[in-house]
């Protein structure tokens, strides 16, 4: 009779590992899109518009909180595509808990600073939109339709960068303990 023994060193199901090494690939490459796309619809929001004869300009460097969007998903976009080379890397010489353990601080940490930068953009997108009368800030959006419509893109599109981050805590997470 044969027995079989499990070291604990070893991986009794490497299809599985394969499985998650691809949706990480996955959501990695994913985030890295959807953070370059948003910061870049971002800083190419503009738009002049002329009512009565004066000329007025919106765009996102003229709000503190559309700048900190701005750059809460391009700094997010960098480091996950520095996170992308390195697992690739370290998937050819093994990953291991402490391994996970590093890149879930590091995932939580991007999906914090995008998801505050897109919380700072939906406050100030919100105003623009609806105006706050009890403050005396006026809407704009039915002045700058283009501008609007591009901050609402960018938006969106960090929104589901940070559903993805997000992901990547969750997995990464569930790795390191294992």
């Amino acid at each position: 009779m044969e027995t079989t023994k499990v070291r604990i060193g070893e991986n009794p199901c490497p299809k599985t590992d394969k499985l998650a090494f691809a949706v990480q690939i996955f959501f990695r490459t994913a985030a890295i899109g959807t953070t370059l796309a948003a910061a870049c619809v971002i800083f190419n929001a503009k738009q002049t518009v002329d009512v009565m004869g004066m000329s007025f300009v919106a765009k996102y460097s003229y709000s503190s909180a559309f700048k900190f969007f701005a750059f809460a998903n391009a700094v997010p976009c960098g480091f996950t595509s520095v996170s992308l080379v390195i697992i690739m890397f370290f998937s050819r010489h093994g990953l291991n808990a402490s391994i996970y353990f590093m890149f879930f601080l590091h995932d939580l940490l991007m999906m914090s600073l995008v998801l505050s930068g897109v919380v700072a953009g939906t406050t100030i997108g919100t105003v623009g939109r609806d105006g706050n009368i009890k403050t005396g800030w006026l809407k704009i959006c039915n002045r700058f339709e283009k501008y609007c419509n591009q901050v609402t893109t960018s938006l969106v599109l960090s929104y589901v960068a940070m559903i993805c981050l997000l992901v990547l805590t969750i997995l990464s997470a569930a790795k390191s303990r294992n």
